[in-house]
Order: C-alpha cells, then structure tokens, then sequence
C-alpha cells in the first residue's frame, strides 16, 4: 500500500525479474521558472525531475491531497483533470477561462480554489 504526506495516488509496475507488482507514488510537482505543474511517478532516486514543459531544473514538490476520497464529485474530478492537460498543454488562457467557465456552473470549493490559484499565477 501506498503512503506519505503528500501522496497523490499510486501506480503499478512489474518487476520484470520476479514478476511482482509493486505500488509507485505519483506525486505533482511545480516549476519555479515557467509555473508549469506536472505529475511525476516516484522513482526513488530523491531528485527533483526536470520541468517536462522547459526543461528547468528548479522543481518542488507540492502538498497534494490523494487521488482517492471518500466522498467525490466527478465533475470536480473532470474539471480538475482538463485544467491540468490545458496547462500541461502550454495553454494558460484556455485553462483560465474553463476554470472560470466551471467556477459559475458548479458550486464547489476545489473549483473555486482551482480558478483563484490559475488568477494567482498569472496575474488576472
């Protein structure tokens, strides 16, 4: 079984020499220098992984809660998911207005965090 503080979910892999599954960590982590926010498997080795959008070195974990919750809302689960591949996709506007788009449709305080933390970051 999974654990730590800032665990997200985990993800399975096979050990190819005994043909064991063991759980991986996925973990997101931050840019200091483009803001990009990405999601990294853990592989034990202890350092930062490089920015997937620019290539910077200057990477921190961020505080997650885990994937798996008690009581959820799908839609949350979606709109969270899309603002993600928007970002990761380079596209900060698009993934702005949908935020926005989802703050005014669904009455929810992730949401609400989601749009204030994207304003946050660029400025608007």
């Amino acid at each position: 079984m999974c654990s730590g503080p800032s665990l997200r979910e985990c993800s399975t892999f096979e050990d190819f020499k005994g043909g064991e599954k063991h759980l991986m960590p996925i973990y997101d982590y931050e840019c200091a220098d483009c803001g990009s926010i990405f999601e990294v498997i853990a592989d034990g080795g202890g350092h930062p992984p490089l920015c997937p959008s620019c290539g910077g070195e200057q990477t921190k974990r961020l505080m997650a809660a885990p994937a798996v919750h008690i009581k959820t809302d799908p839609g949350t689960a979606r709109i969270e998911k899309r603002v993600k591949d928007y970002l990761k996709d380079g596209k900060i506007s698009d993934a702005t207005r949908f935020a926005d788009k989802a703050r005014s449709m669904v009455k929810s305080d992730k949401v609400k965090r989601i749009a204030d933390k994207l304003h946050e970051k660029t400025g608007n």
